[in-house]
């Protein structure tokens, strides 16, 4: 391998109390790992690549590259992190802007389609972090920052909703979680690989569930 750092031995995973809290991406080591993982995941795409492949190509030690990332799924968020802050941010940024000034349902259906579109554009990524996150972890995909924040703002567009007399009787916070649920990678790629969904069917489908299914008549 081309590192000059000292390695440990491949099968050496210290552990991390939290993926990525300490991260330093201008580290050049962690910088070469995410090209060399992009490089992999567009030729042959997520399931075949392994840590060992991504080491190899970054041209690291694989314990240098344990010491950055645990498992593919945190190289995953890594290489989903601009794109999902500027996601979450623009949505939380327009659910405060909307307060009180705009037609409430809309606004869900809204927000509803821009998370269509963003797994549209990184479902399998997404499904791998939803993987490795909750076989890691023995938890649940809606306790990933990602999937949380994604949640408060769904919570609060359905409170806003019932607040406003437009939807029959429904716990904003268990719909918020249902929809979340719906809204996951897997049953994307499922729709998609099995069932030749379009991102605007599926689109449809969630919203006639948790818009036009809940509306008050």
């Amino acid at each position: 391998m081309n590192s000059n750092e000292p390695d440990r031995s491949p099968t050496t995973k210290p552990a991390k109390e939290h993926p990525g809290a300490s991260r330093d991406y201008q580290d050049p080591y962690i910088q070469r790992i995410l090209e060399a993982a992009e490089a992999l995941f567009e030729e042959n795409g997520l399931e075949p690549v392994s840590m060992y492949g991504i080491a190899k190509r970054a041209g690291i030690g694989q314990g240098s590259l344990y010491r950055r990332f645990t498992d593919k799924g945190e190289i995953c968020s890594a290489l989903l992190s601009t794109s999902s802050e500027r996601f979450l941010s623009r949505l939380e940024q327009e659910l405060q802007a909307t307060t009180g000034a705009s037609n409430s349902l809309e606004d869900l259906q809204s927000s509803i389609e821009q998370v269509v579109d963003f797994i549209d554009q990184h479902a399998e990524l997404l499904q791998m972090i939803k993987s490795e996150f909750t076989g890691k972890k023995q938890l649940t995909q809606f306790e990933h920052p990602i999937f949380r924040r994604l949640n408060e703002v769904m919570t609060q567009r359905l409170r806003r909703a019932a607040d406003d007399g437009l939807l029959i009787a429904v716990d904003p916070q268990f719909a918020a979680t249902a929809l979340i649920a719906v809204l996951s990678p897997d049953l994307y790629l499922y729709q998609q690989k099995l069932h030749n969904s379009t991102k605007e069917e599926i689109s449809r489908g969630v919203l006639a569930l948790f818009v036009t299914g809940i509306q008050r008549a």
